[in-house]
């Protein structure tokens, strides 16, 4: 923002430009805080595992942990990435059996 001093004519770079602030109406609005996705919860449901987050913002994802049937080995399925008040489903295959369910999360 710019300003120009009343008396002199010269132009001033205001505060509020300097620090990403805006003044409306007398009142500083600032940029929004923003909070990773939490207060979630997480179920498994047949061979799936997963997720609701109800608060803050930005996305998540179920993974699990899906062991072939008769083996150690496992493969690491993913959900969709969501947004709050979602759900991210991550399944395995009919081959798999799931354990081990959690979840990412990314901050916008």
């Amino acid at each position: 923002m710019k300003f120009v001093h009343p008396k002199t004519g010269a132009r001033l770079l205001g505060a509020a430009a300097v620090s990403g602030a805006l003044v409306v109406g007398g009142v500083l609005v600032g940029t929004p805080a923003y909070a990773s996705p939490y207060n979630c919860s997480s179920s498994y449901t047949g061979n799936s595992f997963n997720v609701l987050c109800n608060t803050g913002s930005g996305s998540y994802q179920a993974v699990v942990r899906c062991y072939k049937i008769g083996s150690t080995s496992y493969t690491l399925r993913y959900g969709a990435w969501v947004k709050i008040h979602n759900i991210s489903t991550a399944t395995c295959l009919s081959s798999e059996e799931a354990a081990s369910g959690s979840w990412n999360v990314r901050s916008y």
